[in-house]
């Protein structure tokens, strides 16, 4: 029997390959939707039912009730880049008719799709406020995990109480497999305007 063995400089160069599409880029507006097919048709047609258009918009939840009337999930996006806490719920009556809706459209964001940071300095920049959690501070695996980094417009001004809207480029991270701990940081000074670690006491 003839023995295979297989040089130990292949073996680092594969793995090195499998961690280079870490942290993972998310950029744009994605092509399918989260709902299945069928709540995709039933949504498509409310909202075709009441002229509304639909291009700008990444539909994950689709609730009806009792009465017959639905509610429509969707995350917005603007120049192609999710607007973080900008999602919107339609409501539709048991006629299928729009009547009313949750949250803020947003038409035009001027603040530009070009980062300055660049995936390293994202990942580094969000592992250092891990290590600041009382939970996470001593976890392997968020800082040996892969993580997925999405950049997307954040509102300052909401979040600071401001009176108007002021926009800008940041990026939303989290663990590949994992929706906690998440954090956003701001693009143009590195800052973490917003922290979950996921936990509930």
């Amino acid at each position: 029997m003839k023995r295979i063995i297989i040089p130990l400089l292949l073996v680092l160069t594969v793995s090195c390959e499998m961690l280079t599409d870490c942290p993972k880029l998310v950029k744009g507006k994605p092509e399918g939707h989260l709902v299945d097919d069928r709540e995709l048709k039933t949504i498509k047609t409310l909202f075709g039912a009441s002229n509304l258009s639909y291009e700008n918009y990444q539909f994950y939840r689709l609730e009806s009730v009792i009465s017959g009337e639905f509610y429509v999930s969707c995350h917005q996006f603007v120049n192609d880049l999710k607007v973080w806490t900008g999602d919107l719920i339609f409501h539709f009556d048991k006629n299928g008719k729009f009547e009313s809706l949750s949250g803020d459209i947003v038409s035009a964001i001027d603040a530009g799709t070009s980062p300055s940071m660049d995936l390293s300095l994202v990942e580094s920049r969000y592992l250092d406020r891990i290590k600041e959690d009382s939970f996470y501070r001593n976890s392997t695996s968020v800082a040996n995990g892969c993580l997925t980094c999405e950049l997307v417009y954040c509102e300052l001004a909401k979040s600071e109480g401001g009176p108007a809207p002021d926009y800008v480029l940041a990026w939303l991270v989290k663990p590949e497999k994992s929706d906690y701990p998440v954090a956003v940081i701001i693009d143009s000074d590195q800052s973490v305007a917003y922290f979950n670690n996921g936990i509930v006491f």
